[in-house]
């Protein structure tokens, strides 16, 4: 017994010293660190709820949710493991993409813990809207840079003039062989490669020295002329009394301490002269000793800043802030942006496209998994709706960083949805061209008994279909007997389709079809007029304000019909009548009536069409289609047959 005591004592003073280690670096943020060490432990005995939540605590905060949810599965087995294991286990079955998973989990979460119900039932219902955006993707296609991205994280492009900048925890110099104990990974640094062409980037190199120092260096915007840098750098604090929001979860990521100090994040600024970046210096907004600030982002006129930043009496763990450069060259204090963009979650990540519109990332906003993408119009403090960019812009892990060529088309994002084996990585942006099914019937229009217009199939009309402007890619079909026609059509494509018989008028309309899988079918109708004299055709949806003549927005779209019509059959002229209901005087009718015909006249001239080809005319209540006339009682939608607008050929 004397001697199983004695050796067994080595294996538990072992065991406790490599625990003390694993939970030092663990309190120190180092979690890569931990990682290793709580490993140890478990190769050298049996495993304990302190270890295995530890774990999957090190896997969550390192951003592997692939091992994160194994381990907190794990946890589970436990009886007395805590309820939040639960919750961390279904936000990893989420960005992993296992909704259903996930929803048991957060059930089970709001029955043990009843006081989070609402968002327990919040996120079940965020996974319920991810699996809808999976099934019906938008017609983009997102596909890894194998260029710009590396084994290492590879995030944050910004445009520099023909260049791309990025920032990368890659390293490359004998510096870089220091290690950040959180992910184990070297420093980040901005990095850069100049453009070869549309879709090919040169080397990629490192920015100079002064930019680049020995911790964090990342997330660069530019001035409009290219001059001026601002980017985020890591401030190292002496660590007197850490602060109490470091040491609770819902803190902002990516600090780190030790015995003598902390990382805060900060903005610095530089400017160009001579072709070197000098003057590298704080944002005068910078507060390390204090609180954080990291994420530049300039707006297109280079006069507002929007950063991310962690500074009391914000709405959540991090807001998007903003600064205003002022005549002086000096920059205002900084503002919320707003409960509209801020949540109590995290938002960070924000870019501002060429035309204003605000990208940012967010973890607050109902999303996909981990940090989803979201736009938003406005400016400053004052903003529009927020709007998740859906599937496959975001996924269920973390996606961020977007930014657009002028083109607007094509871009850049970065995300770390490659899994647990990758870190975050560079994204092509793009249309898609998944192809589907264009089906398509012809029509033609015609008054009925009533008075209301109906649509007869029509067949054997010529269908000259050009894609994309091109007329080298033209091709022709015909509608069939019951007018039908079908043809394969590529997501983000523009088809112009020219219908074509004779007796009727010639009809072109346009359509880019939003081909999501290639089981889709998109349905069109080309409806087509008869090319008969003086036989009236009553226009949809041209409607006015009681007493008034002005054009209603869906009557503009109408007439804009109609412009189409006149461009596509040059040698037509028209008569463009309105009328009204019997109620009112027949003067005051009359008058009404071709105040209105002449506005709507008005409105196609404007649209180039010579005014010799149209020739306004108005009826008043002369020509009812019903018996409604004075005295008769009748019901509204009786009037409102009458007050319409017509078109008739007179040439």
């Amino acid at each position: 017994m004397l001697c199983l005591a004695l050796c067994c004592q080595p294996a538990s003073s072992w065991a406790q010293g490599n625990s003390a280690k694993a939970d030092k670096h663990f309190n120190d943020f180092d979690y890569a660190l931990a990682l290793e060490e709580y490993k140890k432990l478990l190769d050298n005995g049996q495993p304990t709820l302190h270890i295995t939540e530890r774990i999957a605590h090190c896997y969550r905060l390192i951003n592997q949710p692939g091992s994160a949810e194994i381990w907190y599965k794990q946890t589970l087995v436990f009886p007395n493991a805590a309820p939040v294991n639960l919750f961390y286990y279904a936000n990893a079955c989420r960005q992993n993409g296992k909704y259903e998973d996930a929803k048991q989990a957060y059930q089970r979460f709001a029955q043990r813990e009843p006081s989070r119900k609402a968002e327990a039932e919040r996120l079940m219902q965020a996974c319920d809207m991810a699996m809808r955006w999976i099934n019906r993707p938008l017609p983009v296609d997102v596909t890894r840079d194998s260029t710009l991205s590396s084994n290492f994280s590879d995030f944050s492009t910004v445009f520099y003039g023909n260049n791309l900048v990025f920032s990368s925890d890659r390293g490359q110099s004998s510096r870089d062989k220091k290690v950040y104990g959180w992910t184990g990974a070297p420093y980040l640094q901005l990095y850069q490669a100049e453009r070869q062409s549309n879709k090919t980037w040169g080397p990629i190199t490192p920015l100079e020295n002064g930019i680049n120092t020995q911790f964090h260096n990342a997330t660069a915007t530019f001035s409009p002329d290219l001059e001026e840098i601002f980017f985020t750098r890591t401030k190292r604090v002496k660590k007197r009394v850490l602060p109490q929001e470091l040491t609770e979860e819902g803190s902002w990521q990516r600090y780190s301490k030790n015995d003598d100090f902390i990382d805060r994040l900060e903005i610095y600024t530089a400017t160009l002269k001579k072709g070197k970046w000098q003057d590298v210096k704080p944002f005068i907004h910078s507060k390390g000793d204090v609180y954080s600030v990291g994420h530049p982002a300039l707006s297109p006129d280079g006069k507002i800043l929007y950063f991310v930043s962690d500074m009391p009496g914000g709405q959540g763990q991090t807001d998007i802030y903003y600064s205003v450069r002022q005549a002086n060259g000096q920059w205002s204090d900084p503002v919320n942006a707003g409960p509209v963009i801020n949540t109590p979650g995290k938002e960070v990540f924000p870019v501002v496209h060429a035309d204003g519109t605000l990208f940012f990332s967010s973890d607050g906003h109902l999303g996909m998994g981990g940090l989803d993408i979201f736009s938003a119009k406005g400016s400053a403090n004052q903003w529009q709706k927020v709007q998740n960019l859906y599937y496959p812009f975001n996924s269920p892990r973390d996606d961020f960083g977007l930014i657009y060529e002028k083109d607007g088309k094509n871009g850049y994002l970065s995300s770390n949805r490659g899994g647990d084996g990758s870190s975050d990585d560079i994204y092509k942006v793009g249309p898609s061209a998944t192809p589907c099914q264009l089906v398509g019937a012809t029509f033609v229009r015609l008054p009925s008994r009533n008075g209301r217009t109906q649509k007869i199939p029509v067949e054997a009309v010529n269908l000259d279909v050009i894609v994309n402007g091109d007329s080298a890619n033209a091709f022709r079909t015909i509608s069939n007997e019951d007018g039908k026609f079908q043809f394969t059509a590529k997501a983000n494509q523009t088809y112009t389709i020219r219908g074509s018989k004779k007796g009727y008028l010639i009809k072109t309309i346009q359509v880019v079809p939003d081909c999501r899988k290639t089981t889709d079918t998109i349905n069109v109708e080309l409806v087509l007029d008869r090319s008969a004299y003086n036989q009236a055709i009553v226009l949809d949806n041209i409607y006015y304000d009681l007493d008034k003549h002005d054009l209603r927005p869906e009557a503009m779209q109408e007439l804009d019909k109609v412009v189409d019509m006149l461009k596509d059959n040059p040698t037509i002229k028209i008569e463009l009548s309105s009328h009204t209901d019997s109620r009112e005087s027949h003067r005051y009718n009359l008058m009404l009536s071709q105040l209105r015909a002449a506005t709507a006249v008005k409105y196609i001239i404007s649209k180039g069409i010579d005014p010799k080809r149209v020739i306004d005319k108005g009826y008043g209540e002369t020509k009812l289609l019903n018996r409604c006339k004075d005295g008769v009682p009748c019901s509204e939608e009786d009037h409102q047959l009458n007050r319409r607008t017509e078109f008739k050929i007179v040439r």
